[in-house]
C-alpha cells in the first residue's frame, strides 16, 4: 500500500511540473497610464498613454493569448481623431493617419506590420469614445511584453477645471484577459488662459492718443503649443495640423477709429525667466479682430514656463470719429481642425478697451442762490463759443486748436448745498430747506446746445435747485464754454431789486486731459 501511494505522489508531482511548464491560456496585464494636463474648452486634447504589460504571473513559460478584444472606454469624452488607415514605417509602432499610435513589444511584435497580432479600431458611444484592440489567439507573451496606446484626442470642452477623463478597460471574452486596474485617469482639465484688459479713453480734442493693452496669460505651463515648426524640443504631433492661436475681438469699435496690431509679441515668463515664445499676427487680421499664432524657439523650454503676452495696438482716431466705447476679449482659436477649441470670449464681463469721449468744459460757479433767502436768485448764462471763424481768420480760431471746430452737446448742472453752520462757523448735517441732504443735486438744463448759441436761466427755475444755495459746477459736453452768473435780491422790502452782482465762471480743466489733483492745490488762472 505504501508503494502504491508513493507511485501516485510521483505522478501528481509530474503533472504539477508539466502544468507549470505550460503557458497559461490567458494574459494577465498590469495596466498603467499617463495623466495629461489638458486645456479647458479643447475639442481635440491629447489624452495620456494607456499601457498594458504582461504580468510576472505569466511565469517563465509566458501566457498564451486567446482571440479576444480589449476595449478602452474614455468616459464622457468623444474621440475626435478616430483611426482610419494605418501607416507602418517599420519597428514596433503602427501609426494611423489621424495620429493614434499602437506600440508593441515582445511576443506582441512578431510579424508586426505584416500579420499583426494586435490591431485597433474605434467608435464613439453614449458612454464615451472607445479604442477596440483585436488580439489574435495562440501566441505567447512573456512578462514585461507591452501594448501602448497613444495619440487619442478627445473633446473635453464640456468639462470644468479640475474635471478628469478616465479610461475603463474591459475584455471580451472576459476570461481572455485580466487587469490589475480597470479604471485609470488619462487627463485632468486645467484653465486655458487668463485675459486682462487695460483700457484707455481719448477725448476728441486730444491728438496724442493713448494705446490700450490686452494681456494673455497661459493657464498653465503647457497650455500653448507650436506643433508645426518649433525650433527645438518639438512635441509629438499625434495628428495635430496647427498651433495654438489666440483670437482678440473688439465689440462696438466707434467708427473712425482704427487699430494697428503689432506683428510680433514677445512672451514673458510669469517668473521672469527667459523665454523664446512669441505671438505672430495673422495677415488677415483687422482693426476689430486680431488672430495671433503661438511660436517658440524651444517647445520644451516653453513647456517649463507659464508665459504671458502684452498686446498693445496703436490707435488712430479720425477728427470725425464717433463717440463710443469698445470692449475687448480673447479666446483660444481656431474652431476647426486639430487643434481646435469651443472657447468663449473672455473676460465675459463688460470691460472697457478704448473709448472716444467728448471734449468737456467744466465751469465753476462758487456761489449760487435760488430762493434760499426770499427774494434772492441767480441767473446763469453759458455760451458755446466753439464756432468762432467769423471773428478770426477761417481755421485760425477753435479749428486751429482742436481736431473738431463746431461742437454741440448737453449742459448738466451739479450743485452742492451749503449746510447750516454752528456757532463756530463749522459745518453741520442740517440743511435748509430740508429737501437737501448734503448730497449733490443735478439737472440737465440743455440737452444739446449748438455751437454759437447761449443758454440762460435762473437757478431756481429748475425744480432740483429750488431753495438751493451753495456752489455749482456746470458740465458742458463741448469745448470752449464760458459762463456768467448774476445775483439779484431784495434786501429791503419792496418790489425793487436793490442787490445785484455778477461774476465770470471759473474754467476747470477737463480731468480727462489734465489731472485735477496736484500737491500744490488748484489755481485756475481765469
Amino acid at each position: 500500500m505504501r508503494a502504491k501511494t508513493k507511485v501516485m505522489s510521483l505522478v501528481f508531482c509530474a503533472l504539477v511540473l508539466a502544468f507549470g511548464a505550460t503557458a497559461q491560456a490567458q494574459i494577465i496585464h498590469n495596466t498603467t497610464q499617463q495623466n495629461n494636463e489638458v486645456v479647458q474648452y479643447g475639442q481635440t486634447e491629447l489624452l495620456g498613454e494607456v499601457r498594458f504589460s504582461a504580468a510576472a504571473a505569466c511565469g517563465n513559460a509566458g501566457c498564451t493569448s486567446v482571440a479576444s478584444t480589449i476595449t478602452i472606454t474614455y468616459n464622457g469624452a468623444t474621440i475626435n481623431n478616430l483611426p482610419s488607415l494605418p501607416v507602418y514605417s517599420g519597428g514596433n509602432t503602427l501609426t494611423y493617419s489621424t495620429g493614434i499610435q499602437v506600440y508593441v513589444s515582445g511576443g506582441y511584435a512578431t510579424n508586426f506590420g505584416i500579420a499583426d497580432r494586435v490591431s485597433i479600431s474605434a467608435i464613439n458611444t453614449d458612454l464615451g469614445g472607445q479604442i477596440i484592440m483585436t488580439v489574435a489567439g495562440g501566441f505567447t507573451v512573456s512578462s514585461g511584453d507591452q501594448i501602448r496606446i497613444n495619440g487619442v484626442r478627445a473633446d473635453v470642452s464640456g468639462k470644468s477645471i479640475g474635471g478628469s477623463v478616465t479610461a475603463l478597460v474591459s475584455s471580451s471574452p472576459s476570461n481572455a484577459n485580466t487587469f490589475d486596474f480597470v479604471n485609470v485617469t488619462v487627463a485632468t482639465v486645467n484653465k486655458s488662459m487668463t485675459v486682462t484688459v487695460t483700457g484707455k479713453s481719448n477725448p476728441l480734442c486730444i491728438t496724442t492718443i493713448p494705446n490700450p493693452t490686452i494681456r494673455i496669460t497661459e493657464g498653465f505651463a503647457t497650455a500653448f503649443v507650436e506643433y508645426t515648426t518649433p525650433g527645438a524640443g518639438a512635441r509629438a504631433r499625434f495628428g495635430a495640423t496647427q498651433d495654438t492661436k489666440i483670437k482678440v475681438s473688439l465689440s462696438n469699435l466707434p467708427s473712425g477709429v482704427t487699430l494697428s496690431w503689432p506683428a510680433t509679441i514677445s512672451g514673458t515668463a510669469v517668473n521672469s525667466a527667459a523665454t523664446g515664445a512669441t505671438l505672430v499676427l495673422a495677415a488677415d487680421s483687422t482693426s476689430s479682430v486680431a488672430i495671433y499664432t503661438f511660436n517658440t524657439t524651444n517647445q520644451t523650454t516653453s513647456d517649463s514656463l507659464q508665459e504671458y503676452f502684452d498686446i498693445t495696438p496703436v490707435v488712430s482716431v479720425a477728427a470725425t470719429a464717433a463717440l463710443g466705447q469698445a470692449t475687448a476679449g480673447a479666446q483660444l482659436w481656431p474652431d476647426t481642425g486639430i487643434l481646435r477649441y469651443a472657447h468663449p470670449v473672455v473676460p465675459t464681463t463688460s470691460n472697457n478697451f478704448f473709448a472716444v469721449t467728448r471734449c468737456t468744459t467744466y465751469l465753476l460757479f462758487p456761489f449760487v442762490t435760488g430762493g434760499n433767502t426770499p427774494g434772492f436768485t441767480t441767473g446763469i448764462a453759458i455760451a458755446n463759443t466753439s464756432s468762432d471763424d467769423a471773428a478770426f481768420v477761417t481755421g485760425g480760431g477753435v479749428a486751429a486748436a482742436s481736431t473738431a471746430s463746431a461742437q454741440s452737446g448737453a449742459i448738466t448742472l451739479y450743485g452742492w448745498p451749503s449746510s447750516t453752520k454752528d456757532a463756530t462757523g463749522s459745518s453741520t448735517t442740517t440743511y435748509s430747506p430740508s429737501t437737501f441732504t448734503g448730497a449733490a443735486v443735478s439737472a440737465v438744463v440743455s440737452t444739446n446746445l449748438a455751437a454759437g448759441d447761449t443758454w440762460t436761466g435762473v437757478i431756481d427755475g429748475t425744480a432740483a435747485f429750488v431753495g438751493f444755495q451753495g456752489y455749482v459746477i456746470a458740465k458742458c459736453d463741448f469745448q470752449f464754454a464760458h459762463g456768467f452768473a448774476f445775483l439779484v435780491g431784495k434786501y429791503n422790502s419792496g418790489s425793487v431789486f436793490d442787490v445785484a452782482h455778477g461774476y465770470l465762471a471759473l474754467v476747470i480743466p477737463d480731468p480727462s486731459v489734465t489731472v485735477r489733483a496736484t500737491t500744490s492745490g488748484e489755481t485756475l488762472n481765469n
